[in-house]
């Protein structure tokens, strides 16, 4: 039995945040909500300008907490913030908290930055933190941040400018909770007025970041306008224009005919062909991401390990790397990316705990040597679909799909809106799902406790795997417990060893953003944290 069950879908990482972040993620550094003051400056264009940006797919809501995608984070973290920040090395910052303390094992004081406002003028409170919070940890809560709170036990304004947050208890990952991943804070006046049309056309969004939305159209654009009075400085474009073009060559051609600033998720196999555009700049940088094969347990043949371990064997991770990324990514041998463990394991320990867990490689003959092993030795049928938004998991699925007929399991590879996928992977009703997932801390826990926790379970569930080892739930909740961080770092990679035995999930790689910025546009600080937080602040006319 979960000890802290993850009740709701999280952060169903969804498109390139790495392509933005390139994601999420992905956020969502120097581009976190860090405080830090803006890169425009006297450099910054004229007020009159426009900075206009290229979305590789729509989004049918502003609000993350409705749906959690990572181009969802790339918008709203221009306009909302939360209290702390993530700094460009995945270190926590102060954002709307100046400061805060762990008094004990369950208790967490945030005290608020002095004279910000939201972008309606009215000044930030406790109260209105307090609101944000209780949105998704008060019981019964649906949004799609509520798994990360369902262990709080109070959350109180204790001062004009201060607000206490007390768990039921311990959870050394909490301190990363308050961050832009899953807390955006909004008024309280707006959030009571505004309802359920919150994240809608109508409702929009309010916050305290350096933007405010003017309009929101779900299929076309959103348009943003600059917040003047942002207590981080004045941002250094009058106006945001943010297209949704999913197409990957209309992008490629809209920067070609300077009507595109900045272009999120640039494809590798076009590398070549954006950096031949004069003045264009290709940013890349590993973004922590995940992509991974999920195999539901729950259902028949996937609750086979033989079928999981056969369709592991499959996959030429090596081989997707290598000409589906051109490179641009590296070969997954667990969840979380090895950078994600700073401060809870060494590099050496995390290097010797990598080379433990139990790896898969593609050999066909281990493969059909599996599956005659399994209940269903002739082989079968299932269909497997990725996002619009994520063309590579697309070509990355079809070579699966080659491969596993060569030992009788047909796959059917099937492209889906950026919108469905994010949903069928909550209804958890299919045998075998592509999962993309973007870090927006720097704790390695962030997706393991999601993805293996057997209290994440179930529809809406973040654990799409259904996966529920009584020991692994063991060792994540005595890491969550733990109040030393190699202790908690030598539960946590006891639950993925034990977990890679299971084969729940076969990890495929850790990515790459790409992201291009247009002639007229100067970008510093990207990396594997530019848009989780107020990524725009970092740009400035060239």
């Amino acid at each position: 039995m979960a000890e802290l069950p993850l009740s709701r879908r999280s952060l169903l990482r969804s498109t390139a945040f790495a392509g933005g972040l390139a994601a999420l993620p992905a956020l969502l550094a120097a581009c976190g909500s860090t405080g830090q003051t803006p890169a425009g400056g006297s450099g910054a264009k004229a007020a009159s300008d426009v900075l206009r940006v290229a979305l590789p797919s729509s989004i049918g809501s502003l609000d993350p907490g409705k749906e959690a995608g990572i181009m969802n984070y790339v918008v709203a973290l221009l306009v909302q913030e939360a209290l702390v920040g993530v700094g460009a090395d995945g270190s926590l910052q102060p954002a709307l908290a100046k400061s805060w303390t762990r008094k004990d094992a369950t208790t967490y004081v945030y005290s608020l930055r002095d004279g910000v406002t939201f972008s309606d003028g009215s000044p930030l409170t406790a109260a209105d933190v307090v609101a944000s919070l209780e949105l998704h940890a008060r019981k019964g809560s649906t949004t799609a941040f509520a798994y990360a709170y369902a262990g709080v036990d109070s959350v109180k304004a204790t001062g004009p400018a201060e607000v206490t947050i007390t768990l039921a208890k311990p959870d050394a990952s909490f301190a990363w909770t308050p961050s832009p991943g899953t807390l955006l804070v909004s008024s309280a006046a707006f959030l009571k007025a505004t309802g359920d049309r919150v994240g809608t056309p109508e409702g929009k969004l309010l916050g305290t970041g350096s933007y405010k939305v003017a309009e929101f159209a779900p299929d076309s654009h959103v348009t943003l306008e600059r917040n003047d009075a942002w207590w981080g400085g004045k941002a250094p474009y009058r106006q945001i224009k943010i297209d949704f073009i999913p197409e990957e060559s209309t992008r490629l051609l809209a920067m070609r005919g300077d009507s595109v600033d900045v272009a999120l998720n640039v494809p590798a196999e076009q590398f070549d062909q954006w950096k031949a555009i004069s003045g264009v700049r290709l940013e890349t940088a590993g973004d922590r991401s995940l992509v991974t094969l999920a195999f539901n347990t729950s259902r028949k043949p996937w609750d086979d390990v033989h079928v999981r371990r056969a369709v592991a064997h499959a996959v030429d991770r090596e081989g997707i790397v290598r000409s589906v990324l051109r490179g641009h990514g590296t070969v997954a041998r667990t969840i979380p990316d090895p950078a994600q463990w700073g401060g809870v394991l060494d590099a050496a320990a995390v290097t010797a705990l990598y080379q433990s867990i139990p790896q898969y490689d593609f050999d066909l003959a281990k493969a059909k040597a599996e599956l005659a092993q399994s209940a269903t030795p002739q082989g079968f049928s299932d269909t497997l679909t990725y996002p619009a938004s994520g063309p590579q998991l697309g070509r990355a699925a079809l070579t699966l799909a080659q491969n596993l007929k060569t030992i009788g399991i047909t796959l059917d590879v099937k492209e889906v809106p950026l919108e469905q996928w994010i949903a069928d992977l909550g209804k958890h009703a299919s045998g075998v799902y592509l999962g993309w997932y973007f870090a927006t801390t720097g704790d390695p826990a962030e997706y393991v406790n999601q993805l293996l926790h057997g209290g994440a379970t179930g529809e809406n569930g973040t654990n799409i795997a259904e996966y529920d080892n009584a020991d692994v739930t063991r060792l994540l909740d005595d890491a969550r417990k733990s109040t030393d961080d190699a202790a908690r770092g030598k539960l946590i990679g006891e639950a993925l060893v034990k977990a890679a035995a299971d084969v729940p999930y076969q990890p495929l790689w850790w990515g790459e953003a790409a992201t291009a910025f247009g002639r007229s546009v100067a970008v510093e600080g990207f990396g594997p944290y530019f848009f989780v937080g107020p990524w725009a602040a970092k740009l400035a006319a060239r």
